[in-house]
């Protein structure tokens, strides 16, 4: 089956009509930025983009001050009715009008049907929040947060489960009935990284033959091979990458150690935060018949090496490829810090062992 990137020329255009003093637009999609300045409100931007989530901000501007700088909060007081933003789906041509961002209308290619479905998602996930919130207000303190991942024991509410079944069922629904959209599309994306792999799995299910055809739809079907195989007890995927000096290193290569498979990138501050720790159980246990091997998931080679420097990270480095042949989608990385414990015949024994949790599980097998 022939894979293609699908992307499409898109124009995001309108006015503010209160925007009576400069100002700044910036249209933010795809790890992307696009800015445009602007004296009566109006705004205009195109290119060329695979549909994805939008994001058009407002910012007053000040031509000797930027968000940096505390003086510009004083100074945008009087102008802060101005400062906003609003979110959509970037497919095909996109008007936004309003008196300010806060109330604007958003027009185009199916947009009323995607607002009205993110309108129920909102109202449900508001109330999933405010379980949690009463939740985090009757328990105990909490742990640690570097404790490690939350137990396998720990069991939803009831309220919480039936939520969370709504949610699933929404989303889910939208997908069987538009099932050549983009937008269903995105939203398999958004649920890939919600745990809720069952519905994950159902929504690729469901998606066209035209949607199947995509690179997005190929690397959410590695993934989904991922999450069956990224499992205690299973036998971790074989996989090839490349170091800062482009020499190959195979995790076969580990075969006859216990060895962590973490995976992290420079500018993930959790995973900064965490590296002292992953260092101190390496000097613990390295010559115990244990290694580490780091997949970084930067995009700029140079901000990834810095970090190797400054974190002192003396073990392996490589650097994880792009698209389907990604091994954070391989292994149904969702997010990082993320590591995974393998024992010395490949097995899967521990997953997002972080903090105390690493270093009991590392003193369980390496006594």
């Amino acid at each position: 089956m022939a894979i293609s990137a699908y992307s499409q020329a898109f124009s995001v255009k309108g006015k503010i009509s209160g925007a009576n003093i400069p100002v700044t637009f910036v249209l933010a999609y795809a790890g992307q930025e696009l800015k445009q300045m602007s004296n009566d409100g109006t705004f205009s931007f195109s290119g060329t983009q695979f549909p994805a989530n939008a994001t058009l901000k407002l910012i007053p501007y000040n031509p000797h001050l930027t968000l940096e700088d505390t003086s510009y909060w004083s100074w945008v007081k009087p102008y802060s009715h101005l400062l906003g933003a609003r979110t959509f789906f970037l497919e095909g041509n996109v008007t936004i009008n309003g008196k300010s961002m806060n109330d604007a209308t958003v027009n185009g290619m199916n947009q009323k049907l995607y607002e009205t479905f993110r309108l129920k998602e909102e109202a449900l996930t508001k109330s999933l929040d405010s379980i949690s919130s009463l939740g985090k207000a009757t328990d105990e303190p909490e742990e640690d947060e570097n404790d490690g991942p939350e137990q396998p024991g720990s069991v939803p509410s009831e309220a919480t489960q039936k939520l969370f079944a709504k949610l699933s069922a929404l989303r889910l629904g939208f997908v069987k009935k538009y099932p050549d959209s983009y937008f269903s599309l995105n939203l398999a994306d958004e649920t890939s990284s919600s745990g809720d792999v069952a519905t994950f799995n159902k929504m690729l299910d469901a998606l066209s033959e035209r949607m199947r055809k995509t690179e997005r739809f190929a690397s959410l079907k590695v993934m989904a091979k991922g999450f069956n195989m990224n499992k205690l007890g299973n036998v971790a995927k074989a996989f090839e990458l490349n170091t800062a000096t482009g020499t190959p290193v195979s995790l076969t290569s580990y075969k006859g150690k216990y060895v962590l498979i973490d995976f992290w990138a420079s500018w993930c501050a959790p995973c900064r935060a965490e590296n002292p720790n992953v260092v101190k159980a390496y000097n613990e246990f390295k010559d115990k018949n244990f290694d580490i091997l780091s997949i970084s998931l930067d995009a700029k080679r140079e901000e990834w090496l810095k970090a190797v420097k400054e974190d002192q990270l003396p073990w392996t480095q490589v650097i994880d490829k792009k698209g389907a042949g990604s091994v954070a989608l391989a292994y149904a990385v969702t997010g990082i810090p993320d590591n995974v414990l393998l024992d010395p015949n490949g097995v899967i024994i521990g997953k997002g062992l972080r903090g105390a949790a690493l270093q009991a599980a590392l003193s369980k097998v390496l006594k």
